[in-house]
């Protein structure tokens, strides 16, 4: 998904020959190039993400962050003492699949998730992802300096974008 062109048109041809170029510059192996389903991603761009994406004033794939978090905010073990970790904190790190300024100038992120769901059974997915989607929005908050209007997960599974409440 991150070397989709927001410039392309795309058809199942070119996702075809995106895939090849792929496997090509050794970026993805025959094993990967095999598995992909090029119907779910030229799903993708036919979605309200992928116009929103088009008109975006800035768009940003696949980028790493760290951040220090409270352990408290983490663990939520009855086993463990978490009032003597209280001031504790651990150095999470991850990559945002995708952020991107809109015309509007509202920051979204969006995360991808491949997970099997059964249709109308998204909110298993919402409460699987919140607290990593939470730690995203709190790291891209942080470096950014500006709140993040809306977070989505797309399932690549049922094709759609799913708004993540928080």
């Amino acid at each position: 998904m991150q070397y989709l062109d927001i410039n392309t048109e795309y058809n199942i041809d070119k996702v075809k020959d995106l895939i090849k170029s792929l496997l090509n510059k050794n970026i993805i192996t025959k094993t990967e190039a095999d598995s992909v389903n090029l119907y779910k991603i030229l799903e993708f761009t036919k979605t309200d993400i992928w116009k929103d994406l088009k008109q975006a004033k800035e768009i940003y794939r696949e980028k790493p962050f760290y951040i220090n978090i409270p352990i408290k905010d983490i663990l939520k073990n009855d086993t463990l003492d978490l009032n003597s970790m209280e001031d504790e904190n651990i150095l999470v790190q991850g990559i945002i699949d995708l952020y991107y300024i809109s015309k509007e100038d509202e920051l979204i992120l969006l995360d991808y998730k491949t997970d099997y769901v059964e249709k109308g059974k998204e909110n298993g997915l919402i409460e699987k992802y919140k607290k990593q989607l939470e730690i995203y929005k709190n790291a891209l908050e942080m470096s950014l300096e500006k709140n993040v209007n809306k977070v989505f997960i797309y399932s690549v599974y049922l094709g759609k974008s799913i708004l993540v409440k928080f």
